[in-house]
């Protein structure tokens, strides 16, 4: 009876045989899986140096919109294109590994497989689905500055299951698809800069709209390039605890709301510091309570008396009489 190890000892050496066998059959499969993987990732590498090379073409791009829309595509395409060629390169491995008619057998258990998605991957399908009607309806393109529920950033890249944002500080966000359900896209169409100055409650308010309308209208006349209207003040926005607060407004072209904001603020400023007005601020009356409790009434008349005291607006209409 064998032991353990002679039992052992036996199927390696039958695996060693094998292999010596059939070495140069091994060898060719490991070739061919080579050479696939290859194909694949010079492939890839092809579709990115395309779509990209359309990406900077300027004949494409000499309408901002249009250039917009066609990176868009370029990016979607690279997307799906990726995949497809991921899927290809897996069947043909599997091909060449001996499982024979995987691909028919995959699409034979497609009903199986549409089952599972429908159970097991909704969110993707979902994504993917979102993302192509997006594409088509032409929600927002590459380089777009968009609003969403709980981000807000410039389109980087778009992609069949996600998109990919850029904010402000710098930082990429990755969206899936599905969960856009409302987009804000300020790139297209003009926007509006509005700018709240504060001003004090004992200014002449009249005379400082008249100066914020001054500087708005000199800021609009050296800065053309920027807005599409001429800023207008429309008046005083809201009364606040300590300030009078004066709204300003000025149409400007696509994504120049925020420069425009900031160079009304400045304009203003300046003009305030040169005329002497002063912009409010909180201010608190301290005082001593027991000076004010225990102070002495005031001396009586000297006719016994306790005399009225006529307010201004009555003794001012008695004259009048």
């Amino acid at each position: 009876m064998e032991t353990i190890w002679e039992q052992f000892a036996a199927k390696g050496q039958g695996a060693v045989d094998g292999l010596l066998q059939n070495a140069g059959e091994y060898l060719w499969i490991l070739f061919s899986i080579a050479l696939i993987l290859l194909g694949a990732r010079i492939t890839l590498s092809l579709i990115s140096h395309a779509t990209k090379k359309v990406m900077v073409n300027q004949r494409y791009h000499r309408d901002t919109l249009q250039g917009r829309r066609l990176d868009s595509i370029m990016t979607l395409v690279r997307s799906v294109l990726r995949y497809v060629i991921y899927f290809v390169a897996i069947m043909m491995i599997l091909d060449q590994l001996g499982f024979e008619g995987v691909a028919s057998s995959l699409l034979g258990a497609a009903g199986i497989g549409s089952l599972a998605i429908g159970f097991g991957a909704q969110n993707l399908v979902q994504d993917v689905v979102t993302g192509i009607f997006m594409m088509f309806e032409n929600q927002f393109s590459v380089g777009d500055y968009i609003k969403t529920e709980e981000v807000e950033g410039t389109v980087e890249a778009t992609a069949m299951r996600v998109t990919y944002l850029r904010t402000f500080q710098g930082e990429q966000v990755i969206v899936p698809n599905g969960t856009i359900s409302r987009v804000v896209n300020c790139t297209r169409g003009g926007e509006v800069a509005e700018v709240i100055i504060a001003t004090a409650y004992e200014a002449d308010t009249r005379q400082v709209i008249d100066l914020i309308a001054q500087v708005a209208e000199q800021y609009g006349r050296e800065h053309q390039d920027l807005i599409e209207e001429m800023p207008v003040v429309p008046g005083i926005d809201s009364l606040g605890e300590s300030s009078v607060n004066i709204v300003v407004r000025c149409k400007v072209k696509s994504m120049k709301q925020w420069e425009v904001e900031r160079g009304l603020r400045l304009a203003i400023k300046e003009e305030f510091d040169r005329r002497g007005v002063e912009f409010p601020y909180p201010r608190m009356m301290v005082g001593r309570l027991d000076e004010t409790v225990h102070a002495a009434p005031p001396a009586p008349p000297k006719g016994g008396r306790e005399e009225a005291t006529i307010p201004m607006w009555a003794s001012a209409e008695e004259e009048d009489g």
